[in-house]
């Protein structure tokens, strides 16, 4: 992890950064990597399944991801997953392909709409993913809202459908300053909270969380609070 941190900062401080600076920690917003520019994104997220008695309960996730600009709509990802579950060590948990891809220039439409599909899997290839992201976005002066209805297939032994959705706004205060809400959800139970981000495309980080509205399902978290830490070069 130390050996990951240095190599963000080495990019930091001898690169020009062209990052996909991000407002949020769940949601997406209409933006894609420039072209023949790449980041490095670190995903760090805490877990609880009860918000009364966090200590020994909360799991971790690490997601380090590689964005590439392929053209100036359309880039291209790929993520490596660690879990560690509470008295356990670090374990890997699999991989993720990811594309992004702009439909038409930003300000066209009423909002702004980009195609997100993305495939996750273990490495022993016992367990498929495919998600699919319809993100529609606006940017008013200052204030951007974001909406991503999710639709989420999943195969262990038999293919499941879980559809989600993740809403976002936020305002820039100063240039190196953004805070909003979200709100996400799925059929297991629904999610609010507060995010801010700080920085600006040279080396940022965006700081969330989500809060449990009403009862959860499913054994899913009912307390989430996610850092991402993105460097462009």
């Amino acid at each position: 992890m130390n050996k990951i941190i240095l190599l963000l900062i080495t990019f930091c401080l001898f690169s020009k950064s062209f990052a996909d600076i991000r407002s949020y920690v769940w949601t997406y917003e209409y933006k894609t990597v420039e072209r023949g520019k790449a980041e490095v994104e670190s995903y760090f997220t805490l877990s609880t399944p009860n918000i009364r008695n966090i200590e020994g309960t909360m799991s971790s996730e690490h997601q380090i991801e590689l964005e590439v600009g392929m053209t100036e709509r359309f880039d291209f990802s790929i993520y490596h997953i660690l879990n560690q579950d509470p008295g356990e060590g670090l374990k890997y948990k699999g991989f993720k392909l990811r594309g992004r891809y702009k439909i038409g220039v930003k300000g066209r439409y009423f909002l702004d709409p980009l195609l997100y599909l993305e495939y996750k899997g273990k490495s022993d290839f016992s367990k498929h993913g495919i998600e699919f992201k319809l993100i529609l976005a606006k940017d008013i002066e200052r204030f951007n809202i974001s909406l991503n209805p999710i639709f989420e297939f999943e195969k262990e032994k038999n293919w499941k459908f879980d559809p989600e959705y993740a809403i976002g706004t936020s305002y820039e205060f100063v240039k190196l300053l953004r805070a909003g809400f979200e709100i996400k959800g799925s059929e297991y139970g629904h999610y609010i909270g507060p995010v801010i981000t700080h920085g600006e495309e040279n080396l940022w980080v965006t700081l969330g969380s989500a809060f449990k509205i009403g009862n959860i399902k499913g054994g899913k978290p009912e307390f989430q609070i996610r850092m991402l830490l993105g460097v462009g070069f």
